[in-house]
Order: C-alpha cells, then structure tokens, then sequence
C-alpha cells in the first residue's frame, strides 16, 4: 500500500510521522493487549497528505490518516490516539475485512488498494447508501465503543482527547447523522465514548485494579 500511494501522496514531514507512530505503537499495543488475535501484529499508520477523509481501518493492521485533516484540527497525541483506537477498533472486529471485500465487489478488485480513488468512488455509489450504510452506521458505533477500550488502554489523557469531538462538531454539516453519513453526530459520540469510559473504569475499581 505505501508504494502504491508514494509518488504523490504521502506525508514527509519527520516530526508529525514520528507522532503518528508514537501514537500508533501505543494504540497497537493496547489493541493487542486486548485482543490476542492481534498480539504479533505490527501496526502502522501511514500519513498520507490529503486523504479526504479523517483515517480509514484496512485488514492487515494498517491505517491511512490524512495529513491535512490532523493540521486542519491541530490534533494533540490524546485525539490521535482516540481516532487510532476506534479504527484500529474496526480492525479487530472485522469491519475493515468486510468494507474491503464490499468495494471489491462494487467497485472492481483491480482497482483495490488504490486508497483514495477507490475511497471515492465506493462511497459514491448509490449501492453503498442503499446496501452498506446501514450496516456501516452500526459499525461505526461498535467502533466507538471497542475503541473507547483501546484507548483507555493506552493510557492517553481523556479529557484532552475527547476535546475532539467538540473540534468535529464544528465541522459538522446537517447532512451529519443522515442517509448518507455513518457517524452520529460528534457530541453524541462524546458522550457515549466518555460513558464506556466511566463504566470501564468503575470496572476497573470493582475489580481491584488502579482505574486508569
């Protein structure tokens, strides 16, 4: 996948790919220690100038993050390791396997994994909204929740990372939450994600354990 995107558009700022893989060896390291499928995993999160989307989960441990969208919002580590956490989410439960074999069909395997070309021409297609965005929305909210996990296993700051969710809420358009989005609407995800985090945590202290 690197070669494929590395004429054009990778990112090839030092200091920002050495946050990236920060982050993602910390976020790799909570996912496998979560799920032990992943725990010879080598993950890595590929910086790609402008993706035109936030980051996308591919089989294989592999997540594409867009350069411009992290500098757009001024990401710290916290946020990134929350986005890192709930692809790498869609990753362990599947989803990424099965969004690929969907493009393949809808789109053409010769064409995969060209990233962003495929990206855009899957989603927009009248068969993803018809078909697959149901299930896509119900996986993005599985992610969500498997991801707050993750990176409450990672240890970064929460309240510092959910301040992404107020960022996102800026963006946001009225066409967010609808036929053609798979998300909820950025400050109801806070909400949901900070609620499995406390829950977890009280877990945690019901269990013994020093609540992270």
């Amino acid at each position: 996948m690197r070669q494929a995107l590395k004429d054009r558009t990778l990112d090839k700022d030092p200091v920002l790919n050495a946050r990236v893989d920060t982050v993602m060896d910390a976020v790799g390291a909570a996912a496998a220690a979560i799920d032990s499928r992943f725990a010879r995993s080598s993950w890595s999160a590929i910086l790609i100038d402008d993706f035109g989307l936030g980051a996308a989960a591919f089989p294989g441990a592999v997540i594409l993050v867009d350069a411009k969208f992290v500098r757009r919002l001024q990401l710290n580590d916290d946020e990134l390791a929350l986005i890192f956490s709930h692809e790498a989410a869609h990753v362990l439960a599947g989803h990424a396997a099965a969004k690929l074999a969907f493009m393949a069909d809808f789109v053409g395997k010769d064409k995969l994994p060209t990233a962003r070309a495929a990206l855009v021409e899957f989603f927009a297609k009248d068969s993803y909204v018809a078909v697959f965005q149901p299930e896509a929305r119900q996986q993005e909210r599985e992610a969500d929740r498997v991801g707050a996990a993750i990176f409450l296993a990672s240890a970064y700051d929460v309240p510092k990372a959910l301040g992404l969710f107020d960022k996102l809420a800026k963006l946001e358009t009225p066409e967010v939450g609808q036929a053609g989005d798979t998300h909820d609407a950025a400050l109801v995800r806070k909400q949901i994600i900070a609620g499995v985090i406390a829950e977890l945590r009280r877990d945690q202290v019901r269990r013994g354990l020093q609540p992270r």
